[in-house]
């Protein structure tokens, strides 16, 4: 696999890197960046994606024919990557043939930089002198590979919150114990399931372990912590919600989400992100209304954010064409048309914010990455789930079980970092 970056090119001269047609990264002398002009570049870049509906095709579409009415010297073709996109992006750039420019879930991005797919977005970013300072900083941070350097520009963002049948429950709990006040008021009630509908992840329940004082790892990063007295007690604090019958997952409520569950009135409360207000309008019937996460015990308010960059392959046959669909879809004018879609908020604090999004953005200034902040992650993430749900089937409800797994992974891609 080609591991040679735009900063290994000879610096004996004034070169012009063109990988396709109208190449216009221009490096100094010194081998810095020079100049790049995006309008200057011609030829063709694919673009890998995946699809999760209808919704996100025709937002995508939308700011791709704003980006040729802006750009018509480049054409783009696009490309739905089926089936299980990180393994089918991992088959292609084994192969060096990715797409020039695609989908980075922030999940696996830290692997997959470091272990060189993805090409370095420095030399362009300080080429043509694209300002990242608008990036929300949790969004545009997880995109940064162990050595420092950006592998994605964040193309949307979204962060956990609390979703709630407003004709069920009265006023959004803002405290944990309000929380499990109202699940108590609830149980039993009406035609609900459960009163809440919780996911046995950490892409969930992170975002409680924070709140209720535990973490996975160390404030160093270095070593796990998810064995420590407080985060032990907060996975018992989480189960314990699954073990008194005040909540259950969607597929135990027969559903294949928990914006399912609040949709059919299985349940009043679930923790989702902004991509719940696409799901709901197909129930208009159903009254509901965000609000934020409801303080632990730390004190404070805490919650999880998501993302997914575009990057460019190593291995891209036109990294100039793809750098040129990229900061286009990530700079002001691609990021309104794309979030104006309805699926995603932006990443950029300068891009307005669509309607019913507001409690999402607000989130992302206390929020800690839900993913991707570690080597391995999915990994770690597979290891507390797995662990999580056999306690819940098994009717044991044991925390130390849960952190013991989940810290034999953790310290198994640490070992591996």
């Amino acid at each position: 696999m080609r591991r040679t970056y735009l900063t290994s090119v000879a610096a004996t001269s004034l070169l012009v890197v063109a990988s396709g047609a109208g190449g216009a990264l221009t490096l100094a002398a010194d081998g810095s960046p020079g100049t790049f002009d995006p309008a200057a570049v011609s030829g063709s870049a694919t673009l890998g994606q995946w699809e999760s509906s209808p919704a996100e095709r025709d937002a995508l579409t939308a700011a791709l024919a704003g980006f040729g009415t802006t750009y018509p010297n480049v054409q783009v073709d696009q490309e739905t990557v089926a089936g299980d996109y990180r393994a089918q992006m991992i088959t292609r750039f084994g192969a060096g043939s990715p797409p020039d420019v695609f989908y980075v879930n922030a999940e696996y991005a830290r692997d997959w930089a470091d272990e060189g797919f993805l090409l370095p977005l420095d030399d362009y970013i300080a080429a043509q002198g694209f300002d990242t300072d608008p990036f929300i900083a949790p969004y545009l941070d997880i995109f940064k590979g162990s050595d420092g350097k950006t592998y994605g520009l964040p193309k949307d963002g979204n962060t956990i919150a609390m979703a709630y049948d407003t004709s069920v429950v009265a006023s959004a709990p803002a405290t944990m114990e309000e929380l499990v006040a109202v699940a108590q008021s609830l149980k039993g009630t009406g035609t609900l399931k459960a009163p809440l509908c919780l996911n046995p992840g950490l892409d969930r329940g992170l975002a409680f372990l924070y709140a209720q004082g535990g973490d996975l790892l160390t404030a160093d990063g270095t070593a796990s912590a998810i064995g420590d007295p407080a985060s032990v007690a907060a996975i018992q604090w989480y189960l314990d919600l699954f073990r008194d019958g005040l909540g259950m997952t969607a597929s135990d409520m027969g559903d294949g989400w928990c914006g399912e569950a609040l949709g059919k009135g299985d349940a009043a409360i679930v923790f989702e992100g902004g991509w719940l207000l696409g799901a709901m309008a197909a129930t208009p019937d159903v009254q509901w209304a965000f609000a934020e996460m409801p303080t632990g015990s730390i004190g404070e308010k805490v919650t999880i954010s998501f993302t997914a960059a575009y990057g460019i392959g190593a291995d891209s046959a036109n990294p100039d064409q793809g750098w040129t669909v990229l900061q286009y879809l990530v700079g002001p004018e691609g990021m309104r048309t794309w979030t104006e879609g309805g699926i995603a908020v932006p990443s950029r604090t300068d891009v307005p914010v669509p309607a019913g999004f507001d409690v999402i953005v607000q989130g992302a200034a206390y929020s800690r990455p839900g993913s991707g902040f570690m080597k391995g992650y999915n990994d770690v993430q597979k290891a507390f789930q797995d662990a999580f749900i056999l306690e819940i089937q098994n009717q044991t409800y044991s925390a130390e079980a849960v952190a013991t797994a989940t810290q034999a992974a953790i310290e198994a891609a640490l070992g591996a970092s």
